[in-house]
């Protein structure tokens, strides 16, 4: 799991960046773990160690022409990704835990969002966004499934709470060593 320090760090970076966002009308919704979290827990995962925000396509330029420099009198830290879709938001130059600002292809209309909590927080999602998730994770994300496992991997690397190393256990410590807790007789 990640350590309390670093996921207050996260949280941190992941409301100020709304805020910011909110000030200069920035328009993003939350993605990936965190949109699986706010819908299994209404806070971040425990084990994912970043945050992902989509960026509406037309404000997505906008963050080099604007947030950029207000990150940076902020005290943050904010580059762009190499792979040019997407910029990393750092507590600090030599901090690694990132909100990863994406450009995606997936379209969401900014009028027909919804709200969903997250540490205590309201964050905007994609309207319908248990359908993108499910498209991501498949819908054993309702079970206890971090992702979605394609139907020729399912054969043969089974993705189910406590696959070795994949640290998809709500809680880590119930699997010690990476242990499959089916065997165990945890899960």
């Amino acid at each position: 799991a990640v350590p309390p320090c670093c996921k207050e760090t996260m949280r941190h970076l992941l409301f100020y960046i709304d805020e910011v966002f909110r000030e200069v009308g920035v328009r993003y919704i939350i993605t990936d773990g965190v949109l699986l979290g706010s819908y299994k827990y209404g806070s971040m995962l425990d084990w994912d160690a970043d945050v992902d925000l989509h960026i509406h396509d037309d404000d997505f330029h906008r963050l080099e022409e604007e947030v950029q420099y207000r990150v940076q009198q902020d005290g943050h830290f904010l580059r762009k990704h190499a792979n040019n879709n997407s910029w990393l938001l750092q507590a600090n130059e030599h901090n690694y835990l990132l909100i990863e600002l994406n450009k995606r292809s997936e379209h969401w209309d900014p009028d027909r969002v919804w709200y969903l909590p997250v540490q205590g927080r309201l964050f905007p999602a994609m309207e319908d966004a248990h359908v993108n998730i499910s498209t991501w994770y498949g819908m054993s994300f309702f079970r206890h499934r971090l992702r979605h496992v394609p139907e020729w991997e399912e054969e043969h690397r089974p993705m189910f709470c406590a696959t070795p190393y994949h640290y998809n256990c709500v809680d880590e410590t119930q699997v010690p060593g990476g242990n499959d807790c089916q065997r165990e007789g945890i899960c």
